[in-house]
């Protein structure tokens, strides 16, 4: 699948029993606040449990939230004033080319960062025009110095070396109403082995995001198969730009693996746009399903429940 994270990142300048104590403080009384609850009721199973990760080079991760909270810009703003330092939220939905990142210090909002912009929170009618959100985010939680495997925590990209690298025992959380379930977890961050311009990277900013296709297949050199989730009445903008995209994740996984002759196919799901889409997409010889092959995705894959239901 491609990327999907809802984390929060918390800046830790000092690993002291007390700030420990501080932070996973914070982070229960953000699951017991009602303001912003995820309404567990429409789920057919419990979510697994947030994962308050061990420190790593001045940051700390929290997985696992966006099953909890509905809003984490919010529990990003007051992790950061409960705290007194840097909180981010990251949202990233690579499947259907939606992000938001948060950025507080102290309490205090210093951006807030949606893509797309215009139709984040509103009806779509016409399609965005779409960005490359999964290096979007990754460069922009680079810049703020957060190593790349923290970053990706959670996943296994294509061309990863090695086993993942032990990063210690975490706390989880987990809430029946109002009563929490603390337990410990050994959490792991990925062997990043990715190629950049330049070379191989551990923490360099401006390094390729993390590859995760859906399918992988070897029967004519390495195939990667993504499926994609679409909102809005396609035009040819828009359209070109999801050709661009395509064409930008191709070359990160062949940076990835160095393979030469890797592939990508595409397929795109547009709901009730998908007739027109598939015609435009015909037009410029690429890849669509047969009409008897086509099955509408489920409303739940769509990005604006994703954080609602798992």
């Amino acid at each position: 699948m491609a990327w999907m994270a809802a984390h929060l990142f918390l800046e830790c300048k000092s690993e002291t029993s007390s700030d420990e104590s501080r932070r996973q403080e914070a982070v229960e009384q953000l699951l017991l606040d009602r303001t912003h609850r995820v309404d567990l009721d429409v789920q057919t199973t419990a979510p697994p449990p947030l994962v308050i990760c061990p420190p790593h080079a001045g940051w700390v991760v929290v997985t696992g939230a966006g099953a909890w909270i509905d809003d984490l810009p919010w529990a990003a703003e007051r992790l950061s004033a409960a705290c007194g330092g840097v909180a981010l939220s990251c949202e990233v939905f690579g499947n259907c080319y939606r992000s938001r990142l948060g950025h507080f210090q102290g309490g205090a909002q210093q951006q807030l960062v949606c893509s797309p912009a215009e139709t984040w929170a509103g009806e779509v009618r016409a399609m965005p025009l779409y960005e490359d959100v999964e290096q979007v985010i990754f460069e922009a939680l680079s810049r703020l110095e957060i190593p790349p495997a923290l970053i990706a925590v959670g996943t296994r990209p294509l061309g990863s070396s090695g086993e993942p690298v032990p990063l210690g025992p975490a706390v989880t959380l987990s809430r029946h109403g109002d009563t929490l379930t603390r337990g410990t977890l050994d959490v792991t961050l990925p062997a990043l082995a990715v190629q950049n311009l330049s070379g191989p990277y551990r923490d360099a900013p401006g390094s390729d995001a993390p590859v995760l296709p859906t399918r992988v297949g070897q029967d004519f050199g390495l195939m990667l198969f993504e499926d994609r989730y679409l909102e809005g009445d396609p035009s040819g903008p828009a359209l070109d730009r999801l050709l661009g995209i395509e064409a930008a994740l191709t070359e990160r996984a062949r940076r990835a693996t160095a393979r030469t002759d890797l592939s990508t196919t595409f397929t795109y799901f547009a709901g009730p746009h998908q007739d027109k889409l598939d015609a435009m997409l015909r037009v410029r010889d690429r890849h669509t399903l047969p009409v008897e092959a086509r099955e509408r995705p489920p409303w739940w894959q769509f990005w604006r429940y994703l954080g609602r239901v798992r």
